[in-house]
């Protein structure tokens, strides 16, 4: 299996940054590929959310399931898309009032060698690559305030 992690230090306070991160149907207003993406349904702290990738001419759609504790973890799990497997992590620490320590690992295979041969590049590009673009979101968020 196949692993990411990311882990920063951020200037944002940590509801900011957590909300972000948790609003999956807010995800196509601002991540560059991500075509769609929508809450299926949010209970109980257990969301639902699907998410569609366009880039570089590879398109594809995945579902997890995120189980969150406010302001300190999201843990995804997959129900369907094109992996064999896919088991994620936010944590979020609150430094203090206006810093927050964020960390990200991801794991994940895909279900074939030809799906991975052709999303391989691009979903391992869009994932190194996520933690920043939140952040870089979580900012114009901050001075729109």
């Amino acid at each position: 299996m196949d692993c990411i992690k990311k882990n920063e230090s951020i200037n944002i306070d940590i509801q900011t940054i957590f909300t972000l991160i948790n609003q999956v149907d807010k995800y196509s207003d601002f991540l560059p590929w991500c075509s769609n993406s929508k809450v299926i349904s949010d209970k109980n702290n257990i969301m639902v959310g699907k998410i569609s990738v366009s880039k570089n001419f590879v398109n594809w759609t995945f579902t997890t399931e995120n189980h969150y504790i406010k302001n300190k973890k999201i843990y995804l799990t997959l129900i369907d898309g094109p992996f064999k497997n896919l088991n994620g992590e936010w944590n979020f620490l609150k430094i203090d009032n206006n810093n927050t320590q964020v960390s990200f690992i991801l794991e994940y295979e895909f279900s074939n060698k030809i799906i991975e041969l052709s999303i391989k590049p691009v979903f391992t590009s869009i994932m190194s690559s996520i933690l920043d673009s939140f952040i870089s979101e979580a900012f114009k968020v901050k001075y729109e305030k």
